[in-house]
């Protein structure tokens, strides 16, 4: 995944560079939240391991009221439209999640 550059206060970005950054801070958030989620990684020492490389630990939801059904959603079917065996995997790991909340 990539992540994302260097920030120039002074740089006007395109529509373009505006709609390639928002998908990587999706992407970004979805990763974060997928780790923390799956307990791949605690939410603290994900902030910890972002914090040490000079980026934000951006979440696709909020850690501390938990993820909501709609969110978890979100975060499948960004998966299902990456069309790799390794997200249809993390697809039936987040499934799994999505079934256990009321």
């Amino acid at each position: 995944m990539e992540e994302p550059q260097e920030w120039d206060d002074d740089k006007e970005l395109t529509d373009l560079e505006k709609i390639q950054l928002e998908e990587i801070m999706l992407a970004a958030a979805y990763e974060n939240s997928y780790r923390v989620l799956t307990n791949k990684i605690d939410f603290a020492d994900l902030v910890e391991e972002k914090n040490l490389i000079g980026i934000s630990a951006i979440m696709a939801y909020d850690p501390t009221s938990g993820i909501r059904k709609e969110e978890l959603d979100n975060m499948i079917r960004f998966y299902i439209d990456q069309d790799e065996p390794e997200y249809y995997l993390r697809c039936a790991e987040l499934k799994k999640i999505y079934d256990e909340i009321t």
